[in-house]
């Protein structure tokens, strides 16, 4: 798996060699999670068959936190967000973010959060309850 979308340094190697065979990069590097969430999200891939020794998890781990700690949410800039920053970033699902960006190609961009409730199969209401986390 390509390294490019997650920063450089310790535990990148490791990172990929584990994450990547289920996950794209931009996938961990669009979710921002304290230790402990983190930990969760680790064990829960070892549930899931994620393969590696102890040390090679404290490696991933220590990684994912310097690099994808907990931080203030940025806002989503609904006209160039992918699929994958629009789900994580304004919690929609993967249905509602594939929706939004296929409706941003065909009809062009959103100049307005009116013109979201244009986009069928998209629940207005989330999107009018994250509106100050919305970017044009």
């Amino acid at each position: 798996m390509a390294t490019a979308a997650l920063p450089p340094g310790p535990g990148l190697d490791e990172t990929n060699r584990l994450c990547g065979k289920c996950h794209s990069p931009e996938q961990a590097a669009s979710i921002h999670q304290s230790r402990g969430a983190w930990e969760e999200t680790l064990a829960k891939m070892v549930g899931l068959g994620a393969e590696g020794s102890d040390a090679d998890f404290e490696v991933v781990l220590t990684y994912l936190v310097k690099n994808f700690g907990p931080e203030a949410p940025r806002p989503v800039n609904v006209n160039k967000a992918s699929a994958v920053e629009l789900e994580s970033g304004l919690s929609l699902t993967r249905t509602e973010s594939a929706a939004l960006v296929q409706y941003r190609t065909e009809k062009g961009e959103f100049k307005a959060m009116d013109d979201l409730k244009n986009v069928p199969g998209l629940d207005f209401k989330k999107i009018e309850a994250r509106k100050a986390r919305i970017a044009f």
